[in-house]
């Protein structure tokens, strides 16, 4: 009960602030632009220029060009719009009116921050799982190569969100704003963890003093790591064996640890 009032809650704000809106209207125009590349008679021209090597090989292309949808760097963009989407919540709960007739309510505080993240996380999967299956679809209609492993990137694109949102969960909680909360988990997402995700085969080649090599392996380990659980689930769509787990593990511990901060926070302080 308690998470559908917070679920409720979090569509209605989403609504009221046009964001779903806004949200569907850019996915649509992804789809639109989507579609404008991918024709039947491209299609139909990579079909016949493939034959030749049997089919196997057009079904081989067809699963590797729906996993550069996954690799390519705009597809990460969605992130940034659903961080920009969920960035106001918080903030908007704590204001003066807002938080005092929360607080009046027969609801631990603990259930408030964990509902919230859920119903916030739970609509950040409505919108993934949307883009992704239509695309999908598209794709398998056109070619008649049903692959349903690329669906699994739903699961993983989704812990990734995640994994961000429950740092800007802490944030918004500590800051009580929605630019600052925003800023740093687009800052943490893009330069931070894109750069450590390449520190050995990018960084390291430059850098050559262990103790700043150090450094970075130890703040890699501390952070979530987005991008290799991205490079993750490529490999799983592309049938290649997972060497560790490693990056889920620590990512999910990252984002249990910020949930806990959260709630302790959130009870100790006086509104």
């Amino acid at each position: 009960m308690i998470f559908l009032t917070l679920l409720y809650s979090t569509f209605k704000e989403a609504f009221e602030k046009k964001i779903i809106l806004t949200i569907f209207l850019l996915i649509a125009a992804v789809i639109l632009l989507f579609l404008s590349f991918i024709n039947l008679d491209s299609i139909e021209g990579l079909k016949e220029m493939l034959m030749m090597s049997g089919d196997e090989s057009f079904r081989d292309a067809i699963i590797k060009f729906e996993t550069n949808l996954i690799n390519q760097f705009s597809f990460m963009v969605v992130f940034c719009l659903l961080l920009i989407m969920s960035a106001s919540f918080i903030p908007t709960i704590l204001e003066k009116g807002n938080i005092d007739l929360l607080l009046s309510k027969p609801i631990s505080r603990k259930k408030i921050v964990l509902g919230k993240f859920i119903s916030v996380v739970f609509l950040a999967f409505i919108i993934i799982s949307l883009l992704v299956s239509v695309i999908w679809f598209i794709i398998s209609i056109k070619t008649n190569i049903w692959y349903f492993p690329f669906l699994t990137a739903i699961i993983w694109f989704t812990f990734i969100f995640a994994l961000m949102y429950s740092f800007e969960l802490f944030i918004g909680f500590v800051s009580q704003s929605t630019i600052l909360s925003l800023l740093l988990t687009l800052f943490l997402l893009f330069p931070v963890t894109a750069l450590l995700s390449v520190r050995e085969t990018m960084v390291f080649s430059f850098v050559k003093n262990e103790t700043i090599k150090f450094v970075f392996n130890f703040i890699f380990y501390l952070l979530p790591k987005p991008w290799d659980i991205r490079e993750l689930c490529i490999n799983m769509i592309e049938g290649i064996a997972i060497d560790s787990w490693w990056p889920v593990i620590s990512s999910g511990i990252f984002m249990l640890v910020m949930l806990s901060l959260s709630v302790y926070y959130f009870s100790k302080k006086d509104y």
